[in-house]
């Protein structure tokens, strides 16, 4: 695990040597978490979201691509009543997640959030982005600090979902609400 924060430049640049997304091309893998957004902590891991369709196919394909690594772990899990295949392992000091379930990646919680997050970030000031890093440091989760910067009652994980929708207008009311100035369109 990296102690220091890792930067996206330098995350980017472990996973694509790893060949992440070459590696998991037939699965839809998309980049998630706080790394790409930006808001990062120290010892962030990388989360990659993937379609598994089948998930025993997932499995092997993971096994295939990652069995070999030190300290590699692949597990089937349920997740939110759903199952789902987990490979948790470390490449030059970053750790990556990577997670599959049947279904599209544009149906994962963690990808309908993410998109939430970085739509937020893009219409806020920067100093969101600084309070959410600044909140996160305090222990708390992505989606916990960005329901606190922006003062939404809750459970930060349903609240995050339902942003998911609403237009940028609808985001800015939320984020000048809030006390931060939002970007004009």
């Amino acid at each position: 695990m990296l102690t220091s924060i890792p930067s996206l430049d330098d995350a980017r640049a472990i996973l694509d040597r790893a060949g992440i997304f070459t590696k998991l091309s037939e699965f839809d893998p998309r980049w998630v978490g706080s790394i790409p957004l930006e808001i990062q902590g120290p010892g962030a891991d990388a989360d990659i979201c993937c379609t598994g369709g089948d998930l025993d196919q997932f499995e092997a394909a993971l096994n295939t691509a990652f069995g070999a690594l030190p300290g590699v772990r692949i597990i089937q899990n349920i997740h939110a009543d759903e199952p789902s295949v987990i490979a948790k392992l470390t490449i030059e000091g970053l750790d990556i997640e990577i997670y599959g379930r049947a279904r599209p990646v544009e149906a994962h919680e963690s990808y309908v959030h993410w998109l939430a997050e970085d739509r937020l970030l893009k219409l806020a000031e920067p100093r969101l982005r600084d309070d959410i890093r600044a909140t996160k440091l305090t222990g708390l989760k992505t989606e916990p600090a960005f329901a606190k910067c922006l003062g939404l009652g809750g459970d930060p994980y349903v609240e995050m979902l339902k942003l998911a929708s609403p237009s940028d207008n609808a985001l800015r009311t939320i984020i000048k609400a809030a006390g931060y100035r939002a970007l004009p369109q």
